[in-house]
């Protein structure tokens, strides 16, 4: 997860952006500029990109092409003396799944993948089972909402792990519907 802000290129076919990593650390800052060809047969856009870090990490290059219709960037990369593929694909349900930086671990990262895998296979399916188990999920999250956020009541440290957990699975529009069912309920109940 990289932040970035455009600013002007130099040239019609230029971009430039700043951004910052999610991380802290001496890698934080940086720059990004390039440049983008003329759409392909294909459709394919033909696109060099140089990253540029403030402090201590060395530059790294890009080429690669990016698919309008897949929404993704793909290509090679050089690092210091080292080459290798890169894939940047914008993937926004995946992302809520995501540990935070301060718990970053090999065991969260392989829990982040599995979730997002099997997330995905669910959705796709929609079985029975995986909307019961939404419905529930979303039940629940409104009962911990009320009671933590609106009526000040101190959840357990199960239950705020529970709580978070149960937010980072809500989509977009289940968070929108689940606060407008929260709006009605508190607005019924006399003060």
């Amino acid at each position: 997860m990289i932040t970035l802000t455009l600013i002007p290129g130099d040239g019609e076919n230029s971009l430039a952006a700043s951004g910052t990593h999610y991380r802290g650390g001496d890698h934080k800052a940086f720059t990004v500029t390039g440049k983008f060809g003329t759409p392909e047969e294909d459709g394919r856009i033909p696109v060099d990109l140089k990253f540029v870090y403030v402090i201590i990490w060395p530059d790294v290059e890009l080429k690669g092409k990016f698919d309008p219709g897949e929404k993704s960037l793909r290509g090679s990369m050089e690092f210091r003396r080292a080459t290798g593929d890169f894939v940047f694909k914008r993937s926004p349900d995946f992302i809520r799944f995501y540990p935070s930086p301060s718990t970053m671990t090999t065991r969260k990262r392989w829990e982040f993948a599995i979730t997002a895998v099997l997330d995905r296979i669910r959705r796709d399916s929609l079985s029975p089972t995986y909307l019961v188990q939404r419905i529930k999920d979303g039940r629940k999250y409104m009962d911990m909402a009320i009671r933590a956020r609106y009526y000040g009541k101190d959840l357990s440290a199960d239950e705020e792990e529970e709580f978070r957990r149960l937010f980072s699975t809500l989509l977009a529009g289940d968070g929108r519907y689940y606060a407008s069912l929260i709006a009605v309920k508190l607005a019924s109940v006399p003060l």
